[in-house]
């Protein structure tokens, strides 16, 4: 039974996590009530599953050099050797084959969302991840492009409120992933290898993301004063307003551990395993219950 947590390492089961972002426009578009729009969104969020799992198939076949000579990424399956390059790609291949094939069958937009995701993360990991602050922009685009598929999927109108609020928001959270590495570099006075920043860089990824952070509570202020207010979705509004202070206070934190060079994971892992990140999200998730 090992080869089965040699295949799940491989195909990085714990990364799916960042896919249930497709299911935020179910949420914020009052669709949680309809079966066959759920149906979809699971159907959507199993195919996103797939084709990610392909990419990073690939993505540790390309980087597999350089992963040997890394103090942890050896012990990666393709690069360990543990799978063969020749596996590695017939799997990625069929993989992909069926992402692509039940897209099409499921939502032809959404076939077009998956193809630019899929495009965007083969450029990320090629040439884009080596430009500095390009590279945070693309995570951030990743992000909200998996949103912008939950959208597209289910056959609702995207959002300019929320597609606004995504991008700023995961490029403020992506800029302080970068940022405590920097920190964690300027302390051992050398560079972030492979990635073209230099340590002293980071007082621009303090401003730079930490602005971005505050433009997206403003942008979701605005929303529930422009938007959600008026929709008559909610009997009691003024519970929304916990969900931008829980948001807030969620930013305050990952930039206080960034800024400690202790914000190394991906940030939508970090709020699932992190408690006072859960703590947060059941308030928001009560708060918005309790204003419908």
């Amino acid at each position: 039974m090992q080869w089965i947590g040699t295949w799940a390492r491989a195909l990085r089961w714990h990364q799916w996590s960042k896919n249930l972002l497709i299911f935020i426009p179910l949420v914020v578009g009052h669709a949680y009530g309809d079966t066959d729009k759920i149906a979809t969104a699971v159907a959507a969020f199993v195919i996103l599953c797939l084709a990610a799992s392909a990419n990073y198939v690939v993505n540790d076949i390309l980087d597999r050099e350089a992963d040997r000579r890394h103090p942890t990424k050896h012990r990666r399956p393709l690069a360990s050797g543990q799978i063969s390059v020749t596996t590695g790609y017939a799997i990625a291949s069929v993989m992909g084959l069926v992402a692509l094939a039940a897209a099409f069958y499921l939502s032809v937009p959404f076939l077009l969302g998956l193809i630019a995701y899929l495009a965007l993360t083969l450029l990320y990991s090629t040439l884009l991840r080596r430009l500095p602050l390009i590279d945070v922009l693309a995570i951030a685009i990743l992000f909200s492009l998996r949103i912008l598929m939950g959208t597209l999927v289910i056959s609702l109108e995207p959002s300019p409120w929320l597609q606004s609020f995504s991008l700023c928001f995961f490029l403020s959270s992506a800029f302080a992933k970068r940022h405590a590495e920097l920190i964690g570099a300027a302390d051992r006075e050398r560079n972030i290898a492979n990635r073209g920043y230099h340590r002293e860089d980071w007082p621009l990824t303090l401003a730079f993301g930490i602005s971005s952070g505050m433009a997206s509570i403003v942008i979701m202020l605005l929303y529930l004063a422009n938007d959600a207010m008026p929709s008559g979705y909610y009997s009691d509004r003024t519970w929304l307003y916990i969900v931008p202070l829980a948001l807030t206070a969620w930013l305050m934190r990952i930039w206080l551990l960034a800024q400690r060079g202790e914000f190394r994971t991906d940030p939508v892992i970090f709020a699932l395993t992190d408690l006072t990140s859960l703590g947060l999200g059941l308030t928001t998730a009560g708060a918005f219950c309790l204003a419908l």
